[in-house]
């Protein structure tokens, strides 16, 4: 998720104090989900729809309950209040948006997050509250965005983007966090968490690599990193992915290599 980039775009028509409080608590909440802490992702994700609901009331009417303030309580009078704002204003923040946000608060506190119930927080519930946090900010950001098409799809892809145990999101890049993994696995997986990724993204994703990566005359030379450096043969990138199956028995192969040569102590990069 680029953050700067999807502030910048909120803060043009929502108050500042609102972008900044709506994304830090989707941040909390999503690194409560990494962290498989399901009551405090609860908590995080309570003040999300908080803050959320403020953001709908500012679009509708041009105020906003403070944030030193109490909201009302959440109901369905308050979503025909909602649904019953001018037309001209989108159906998004009329309707659409403010429906979610109550699944998701009701789901919160039925489901042992907030009140003691039969059923302990968990993985289930999280991940729907996740997926509907990620939407919701995805189409804030949408509404309030002024750059290109192109632009704004990829960075509303970063924010839905799927979250896997399997993969540590570093902000600009991914990384592998088993190094075990089969080369073509390790693919499969970055491809699941993020599309598009380029041949260089993929490369320099595992945890471990022990190669270097230089281009020479538009090709990409992989070079071992042991004190006696042989090249390996040139690869064209248009190709790299096609031709996997004999550039990864090579880097398996250096991997092999750098276990057994490894001194005690030294740890994978």
């Amino acid at each position: 998720m680029i953050k700067s980039e999807i502030e910048d775009a909120l803060a043009l028509s929502i108050p500042k104090d609102l972008v900044s409080s709506l994304l830090s608590s989707y941040e909390n909440a999503l690194g409560q989900y990494r962290k498989e802490n399901w009551q405090y992702f609860g908590n995080d994700i309570g003040q999300f729809i908080e803050i959320a609901r403020r953001i709908v009331e500012y679009k509708l009417s041009g105020r906003y309950t403070l944030l030193t303030e109490q909201l009302s309580i959440f109901s369905e009078k308050v979503l025909t209040g909602y649904e019953q704002s001018p037309k001209e204003i989108s159906e998004s923040y009329r309707i659409i948006i403010p429906r979610i946000l109550y699944s998701m608060y009701c789901l919160r506190n039925k489901r042992g997050m907030i009140h003691k119930s039969a059923i302990d927080p968990n993985k289930m519930d999280a991940s729907v509250l996740l997926a509907d946090a990620k939407w919701v900010l995805a189409e804030f950001f949408r509404l309030s965005s002024t750059l290109t098409f192109e632009e704004t799809t990829e960075i509303i892809d970063s924010i839905i983007n799927k979250e896997t145990s399997l993969i540590w999101n570093v902000g600009k890049s991914l990384r592998i966090l088993n190094p075990k993994m089969a080369t073509k696995d390790k693919v499969l997986c970055l491809l699941y968490a993020k599309n598009g990724q380029s041949e260089m993204e993929l490369l320099n994703a595992t945890e471990g690599d022990t190669v270097e990566y230089t281009f020479d005359d538009g090709k990409l030379i992989i070079e071992s990193k042991q004190k006696k450096r042989r090249k390996l043969p040139k690869y064209d990138l248009s190709q790299l992915l096609e031709e996997h199956k004999q550039i990864m028995p090579l880097l398996e192969e250096e991997y092999e290599i750098w276990g057994k040569d490894k001194r005690k102590g030294t740890e994978l990069l």
